[in-house]
Parts: C-alpha cells; structure tokens; sequence
C-alpha cells in the first residue's frame, strides 16, 4: 500500500505528498523503476529524460508517483540506493499533507543547473551541476546519505569529507 498522493505542488507543477505521517529514517516506499535505459532500449520520444535517476552509471527512468518528486534545497527525504532497489527515506519527520522533497544534487555527479523555487530558508536560488557544487557543509552533511556507487567512483574527491587527503 502506498501512502502517498499525486497532486499540484504551488508553482512547481506536480508534487509527491503524504498521506500519513513518516517518521525521521523511516522507509516512505520503494522508487517506482519503470526500466533501466539501453542501448537496446534507448529513449524513445514518450520518455522524459527529466523523470529519471542515476544510478551507477545507469540511466533508469522513474514511474509514478515518484517521477514528481520535487527538489528542495532543504528536502525532508533522500533516496537510499539498495542493490537493485532504491527506497525513498524522510530525512526528518514529514507530515501529512507536505510535499515530500529530494535534493536532486544528492548522488549526482553532473548535468544540468536551473534556478530553484523551492521557497526554503536553505535555498541556493539555483540548483548546481552536481554533489561537487554544494556548498562544503552541506556535502558534509549530505555525506553519511550518499550511495555506494556514487562514494566509489569519486572517492578522492570525497576524501576531504571524511577528514582524510587525496593525492589527486
């Protein structure tokens, strides 16, 4: 059973809420994967590529309800890369009827930046590329909710964050 509703997020489109309550660290669900995208089967012109999560070196297109999972500089959960699953997890208690938020610099490694509406006292005003663009405390406390495969291939340019130096 799912706890969680699709509906309008103000000024930002779409948005993910709870149903019920959630508890800090508590799993809210496992991310709907509908497929990993292939050479076999590449984007196709119904795909949007804006509805999809990396994961080690993976492109895996997200169904609903979670492709409306907005971004927050402050979000209220993360995603928890588990095997093969990811499980979406609240970073702190969420209420019912507030938007569940992620911060989509989280695990990633690059790509595009935007100006952020998020309206939280934390907002960076635009987005950033990547993990590396945030701010040096915030990537310490993001840290400990980083995926395995994101801390293996960046590993010397994490080293500062586990108070450690990097000959590279």
């Amino acid at each position: 059973m799912t706890y969680v509703e699709i509906r309008e997020s103000e000024g930002r489109g779409l948005g993910v809420f709870a149903l019920r309550v959630f508890a800090s660290h508590e799993r809210i669900r496992v991310v709907n994967i509908d497929r990993e995208v292939t050479d076999e089967q590449p984007l196709g012109q119904e795909d949007n590529p804006d509805h999809a999560f990396l994961s080690d070196g993976r492109l895996l297109l997200v169904g609903e309800p979670d492709r409306y999972l907005n971004h927050s500089c402050d979000p209220n959960a993360y995603l928890w890369y588990r095997g093969a699953e990811i499980d979406l997890i609240a970073r702190r208690s969420i209420e019912v009827g507030e938007e569940i938020t992620v911060d989509y610099l989280i695990n990633n490694p690059g790509g595009d930046s935007w100006e952020c509406t998020c309206g939280t006292e934390r907002c960076r005003g635009k987005t950033g590329v990547s993990f590396f663009d945030l701010p040096l405390d915030i990537q310490r406390e993001y840290y400990p909710l980083l995926a395995p495969w994101f801390l293996s291939h960046h590993t010397s340019r994490l080293a500062q964050l586990r108070g450690t130096t990097s000959s590279d």
